[in-house]
């Protein structure tokens, strides 16, 4: 039997920390690579160097191609990344929350720049 620190580590994959975002910060994610489209960010819950879990107005296929725009307050440009869908749960209000992979990680010290202290 395994012990619980080799079941927690094998059930928390993840390779950076999860951060709430800040209230100011802005974000868009539209189907595609090339920013076309509705703005399909509905609500945004977490942020990773990694990437980003959020809720969105319609569903998602894990590995459909995305891009992300961020913008938080004293940024002089939005932070533009494609990613990838990792997963997505329908939800009882009609929307669905999506974990998306970046395909390039964002630097630390924006992650700190858009997240709660």
């Amino acid at each position: 039997m395994e012990s619980p620190t080799k079941m927690a580590d094998r059930a928390n994959r993840r390779s950076s920390q999860r951060k709430s975002p800040r209230r100011t910060v802005k974000i868009e994610c539209r189907k595609g690579s090339l920013g076309l489209g509705p703005n399909l960010a509905a609500g945004f819950l977490d942020l990773s160097e990694g990437g980003v879990r959020l809720l969105v107005k319609q569903a998602m296929q894990s590995g459909d191609e995305v891009e992300v725009m961020l913008l938080g307050y004293g940024m002089k440009e939005p932070i533009k990344r494609l990613a990838n869908v990792c997963w997505s749960v329908a939800l009882e209000t009609g929307q669905h929350a999506v974990g998306l992979r970046f395909q390039k990680i964002l630097p630390y010290r924006d992650v700190q720049l858009l997240s709660m202290p």
